[in-house]
């Protein structure tokens, strides 16, 4: 059996995503001389998978085997999302328009989605959705009632 390189064993000991990891081992195993077929059977993973992984790693060595996805960038900063949470909170009244035209006006931003805009008022600790002032079904002489006839009183 081939002895396997130093850099692909410290790869294989760090703590990785699943799917490093299994490149990596595919490429172990491979070098160690199993067949690519047995390889796929015991990782799950196609043929093609184990002469890809491999490939990378005799090219580009374990950067090969990393993850290349790293996310989309936010509209928003760090700074700016906690400013806008921070004016959020300083309204004393709000609507969801002009929460939009606040941030349309002063970071030049329009959300693709309105679950941005949820997003930033559930941060801010504000629900989103319409609440009364009473509730249009309450019928005093009931609540009286119950509360004379509670037990808990």
């Amino acid at each position: 059996m081939a002895s396997i390189p130093a850099d692909l064993t410290a790869f294989l000991a760090e703590k990785r995503d699943s799917r490093e990891y299994r490149r990596a081992l595919a490429v172990k195993l491979a070098l160690q001389g199993y067949l690519y077929e047995a390889i796929s059977d015991m990782l799950d993973v196609t043929p093609g998978f184990v002469s890809q992984s491999k490939k990378a790693y005799e090219t580009q060595g374990t950067v090969g085997l990393m993850l290349k996805h790293q996310g989309g960038q936010p509209y928003l900063s760090a700074s700016e999302r906690q400013a806008v949470i921070e004016w959020l909170k300083a309204q004393q009244e709000w609507s969801f328009e002009h929460l939009e035209a606040y941030i349309e006006t002063t970071y030049g931003v329009v959300f693709q989605s309105r679950q941005s805009y949820y997003q930033l008022l559930a941060d801010a600790g504000i629900t989103h959705k319409r609440a009364q002032r009473a509730n249009p079904k309450r019928d005093e002489e009931l609540v009286v009632a119950k509360k004379k006839i509670s037990p808990n009183s």
